[in-house]
């Protein structure tokens, strides 16, 4: 009559259908015989149960498993399927939670069984969400190991939202399903398709574990890092710990010191087996206390801060030889370079020069509105392409990222001889290199290039003076090889234009710019805040003013849309004219020559500046992109431009880096210094370069204002112990805003369009006639006379006997004894 084998009361596998649903067959034909009055029938079966004594809550007990003999039974297992399995369950049940009002009636509706199954319904969900955030446990933990620059940075949320919302073993997909749902309504998920409510859950899913457990904390770990990174209070992150939501302050404290233990201790291995760099900077912190006494007061303190700087991606290349820079010294110092060889090197690069200029003319001409290069029908013509090959450009891509690490910081002043003594060992302590085996490694094996500002690496060439005859390599500091920073130079030439170029408000000079644009606090130079990024602007926004006249002079054009009828040969030819005619030291010579009375000051002045202003874009250009050719190529004009400004200082500085790459480094250091120790890049974009010391000055920043040491217990001890996390903190924050593109607010400096500054002064310009010549015309001041400080830093050069000086300063003997201490038995 039925088939007992086409059912079983267990069920090996809940998410399988039966493979043969006889009873809902079954079902389905008696629903179909069904005659006359269903309510006679029910009540037939009610008044059975009355005789046999049972009701209808006795009966479903007994029916679903009450004992034994109804669970073997095969009857009774066959009709329990049937019920199971039906198609009807699902409605009797929906009635049960919710039943129907009687027709035509205004009762109010029955609770039915509504509060036992919502309870049930309740239980279940319980149950299975216990389940799923079980199952996600390890997922969830985030061991002590972990918590480093590569374990943090291991965390990402798209592969966690993908883990936690598959249906996959040991995932959360019925509770992701839950939040997703009771995350929106159902207006909101109708109108609002894109909007993801992704980081909502995964945040909820992991706060949840960690209140089942302290030790589910991979995400408060990770959240609390890269908050500390953003610079936030103690107190807020306790707050955000009490919603558990983050780690304590307290513990990111000790975060803190185990990622700068590990942080130096991989800093330890990498220099025994890496090339690196190290740099120092002066840092200058505020000590304040709101309870003074007599051992406790406000001060002011000086110290230093330290960096090394890796390429870990680079490919592997031969150790420095020291033995190798010695004797290339010891040569190198019978051989000085003379006024001569820097001319020639001057010469050398003048063609290769011009056709970059040629090529940056053009440029901007064709990111000029007016004349709208996409629409330009030869738009595709090789002359807009780069003039030639690079000079000597770095690789970009992910071998030539560079991976910084902070040594810490510590209360000695960099501003003599004997601070810098003692940071170097200072230094090499941090790095383990202090130990008596490790010095005579040093001394006679290892080359250790040193960056940093003109003052610093000042006192670091005098202390290599200092301790020319001392016994042995490493206390010669034979070793060490100094460069001054490219960050610190561009400065100093920008202070040199604007000295040259200030004048007044009368003159066509940089006063006069500033008053049109409205540029404040540019007129004297400063040391802080946003004055070195404000007159670097100003000296782009100029010279494409500038520029943009030049075009149309030389065009006989009043408009430059008119410039799109003509051909890119006739443009590259009108380019060079602005080169040759309107920016070159020729065309200031030709003035020269003309009698005084038929002199132009103010179209020399025009001149001169389209001229350095050039060599200013050039190098800057050439430092963002990598180009290291072009910035050694440039070293004999900052030589002559700082000799005529009377800036004696990078005056040394030049001369020395010139004697030393041409004189003293053998061909490895010399490669080596170009390639590691002038710039770096953090992304491995092929613009993302920038000078070293730049880079410097953004840890400082970061020690400093960032992450501040704050409150009663703030001491140089404490910033020593912390900064080395600095590095891992700014990794953290970069891979978190990586991931949350809402997070990138702040991290970016967007400059605010130039259109309206340049079209200003490019008008003014035009109506001064400042790039045609005017016989006779002076400048109404003696500020506004402008002198080719260039020519007579060349001048001086030659005729003041500077650099016989600089040589008869440098020139000294340097002991080459090797008196080292004999070993302990």
């Amino acid at each position: 009559m039925f088939d007992t084998d086409s059912e079983s009361d267990t069920d090996n596998n809940q998410t399988q259908t039966p493979l043969r649903p006889v009873q809902i067959q079954s079902t389905q034909r008696l629903r179909e015989a069904l005659t006359g009055g269903v309510a006679d029938k029910v009540l037939a079966v009610l008044s059975c149960m009355d005789r046999v004594g049972l009701n209808l809550p006795l009966f479903l007990d007994f029916l679903s498993w009450g004992d034994r003999e109804c669970i073997v039974n095969a009857k009774i297992r066959y009709e329990r399927t049937a019920l199971m399995v039906s198609k009807e369950l699902p409605d009797i049940l929906e009635r049960w939670r919710s039943p129907p009002r009687v027709s035509g009636g205004r009762n109010i509706r029955s609770k039915g069984a509504r509060p036992a199954m919502e309870g049930f319904a309740f239980s279940c969900i319980t149950e299975i969400i216990d389940k799923e955030l079980e199952g996600i446990g390890e997922l969830a933990m985030c061991p002590s190991d972990e918590v480093s620059d590569s374990g943090l940075t291991r965390f990402l949320i798209e592969d966690m939202v993908l883990k936690l919302s598959s249906p996959a073993l040991g995932s959360t997909p019925r509770l992701w399903a839950l939040l997703q749902k009771v995350s929106r309504t159902k207006e909101q998920a109708r109108k609002h398709t894109k909007k993801s409510s992704d980081l909502t859950i995964l945040s909820v899913i992991f706060q949840l574990m960690y209140a089942r457990s302290h030790h589910h904390n991979r995400w408060p770990k990770f959240l609390t890092t890269f908050l500390r990174a953003q610079g936030i209070s103690a107190k807020s992150l306790d707050l955000l710990h009490s919603f558990g939501l983050t780690m304590s302050h307290k513990w990111s404290m000790r975060a803190f010191t185990t990622i700068s233990a590990n942080a130096l201790e991989k800093v330890r291995q990498q220099v025994h087996s890496m090339p690196f760099v190290i740099s120092h900077d002066n840092v200058n912190i505020p000590f304040r206390t709101f309870s003074q006494r007599l051992d406790k007061q406000r001060h002011f303190d000086s110290g230093t801060a330290a960096t090394v700087y890796f390429q870990p991606n680079a490919p592997l290349e031969h150790p420095l030889c020291n033995r190798g820079l010695q004797e290339c010294r010891k040569e190198g110092r019978k051989h000085p370079i003379t006024i001569d060889d820097i001319f020639q090197l001057e010469a050398k690069s003048a063609s290769a020069r011009r056709d970059r200029d040629i090529h940056r003319v053009l440029q901007f001409l064709v990111n000029c509105p007016e004349f709208d290069f996409h629409t330009y029908p030869h738009k595709d013509h090789d002359i807009f392409s780069l003039p030639s090959a690079p000079v000597e450009r770095l690789p970009h891509g992910p071998q030539s990222i560079t991976e910084q690490h902070i040594l810490g910081t510590v209360h000695i002043e960099e501003a003599s001889y004997e601070g810098n003594d003692q940071l170097i060992m200072e230094w090499f302590k941090q790095l383990n290199l202090h130990t008596e085996d490790e010095r005579k490694r040093t001394g006679l094996e290892r080359v250790v290039v040193w960056v940093g500002d003109q003052l610093t690496v000042e006192r670091l060439r005098g202390l290599f003076k200092y301790r020319a005859q001392d016994h042995t390599s490493f206390d010669r500091l034979d070793w060490l090889v100094v460069v001054f920073g490219w960050f610190h130079l561009m400065m100093a030439f920008a202070n040199s234009m604007h000295k040259q170029y200030l004048g007044t408000n009368a003159g066509r000079g940089l006063m006069h710019a500033f008053t049109v644009l409205e540029r404040k606090g540019l007129h004297t130079v400063q040391t802080r805040g946003p004055f070195h990024q404000q007159l670097h602007d100003a000296i782009y926004h100029v010279t494409e003013a500038r520029i943009r006249d030049c075009w149309r002079v030389v065009s006989w054009s009043d408009d430059l849309t008119d410039l799109r009828q003509r051909n890119p040969a006739d443009l590259h030819r009108l380019a060079t004219v602005i080169v040759d005619q309107l920016s070159s030291s020729c065309a200031v010579g030709e003035i020269d020559l003309q009698p005084e009375d038929e002199r132009d000051e103010i179209f020399r002045q025009a001149i001169l500046w389209n001229r350095d202003a050039m060599r200013y874009v050039d190098l800057n250009e050439a430092i963002r992109k990598g180009d290291v050719g072009i910035m050694e190529e440039t070293l004999p004009y900052l030589l002559f431009r700082f000799a005529g400004g009377k800036n004696s200082k990078y005056t040394i500085e030049v001369l020395e880096l010139l004697q030393c790459l041409h004189r003293e480094w053998p061909a490895d250091v010399k490669d080596f210094v170009k390639r590691r120790g002038w710039l770096m890049n953090l992304t491995g974009r092929h613009n993302g370069f920038y000078p070293i010391d730049r880079g410097q000055e953004h840890n400082i920043r970061d020690i400093k204002v960032t992450h501040q040491v704050q409150g009663p217990n703030a001491s140089w001890d404490l910033m020593k112990r912390i900064s080395p996390a600095i590095p891992t903190l700014v990794r953290v924050r970069k891979h978190m805003e990586r991931q949350i593109q809402t997070l990138r607010r702040g991290s970016f400096h967007t400059d605010p369009a130039k259109t309206k500054d340049i079209e200003r002064l490019e008008g003014v310009y035009r109506t001064s006639e400042i790039h045609v010549q005017q016989d006779g015309r002076r400048a109404r001041a003696k500020a506004d006379r402008v002198d080719d400080i260039v020519s007579l830093g060349a001048a001086h050069l030659f005729s003041r006997k500077t650099m016989q000086r600089w040589w008869e300063h440098r020139d000294f003997a340097r002991s080459t004894l090797e008196l080292w201490e004999p070993e302990s038995c």
